[in-house]
């Protein structure tokens, strides 16, 4: 049984956004993920893009969940630190034999409309959450 609905997986396509699935631990994981330019590094390298791991509820499209987990790990470019970012083996989530690090986001300023948000809501909560690495802008 697919994870998303015919509509989610329409916008995917026509955003040009890569993902797999794994249906049996609800996982989305969206390839190549793009990120603002500058603002991430790993392993000291600037980094443009990511992969997201999206866990979607069973009572999708009712709630639109509250956190990612990444790869690879990101610091930031400035230094600072990516609050509510945990390193690995903390709540991480396995796929392929690939750690996810998890990185906790409410989103307050983005709530979910039940029955009416779908990936595009959890595409835009993404793209919000790279862009403002700090929860002060909430």
């Amino acid at each position: 049984m697919a994870l998303l609905f015919d509509a989610d997986y329409e916008y995917l396509g026509t955003n040009n956004l890569r993902y797999e699935e794994d249906e049996s631990a609800r996982f989305l994981i969206l390839r190549d993920f793009p990120l603002p330019e500058g603002v991430y590094v790993s392993g000291g390298q600037s980094r443009t893009a990511v992969d997201v791991l999206y866990i979607i509820p069973p009572n999708y499209n009712t709630e639109g969940g509250d956190m990612m987990w990444l790869y690879p790990a990101l610091s930031r470019a400035d230094g600072q630190e990516i609050p509510a970012a945990n390193g690995p083996g903390v709540d991480s989530r396995m796929h392929n034999g690939v750690e996810y690090l998890r990185w906790s986001r409410h989103w307050n300023n983005r709530p979910w409309k039940p029955k009416q948000d779908g990936i595009e809501k959890i595409v835009d909560r993404l793209t919000w959450a790279f862009a403002h690495p700090t929860p002060l802008e909430r």
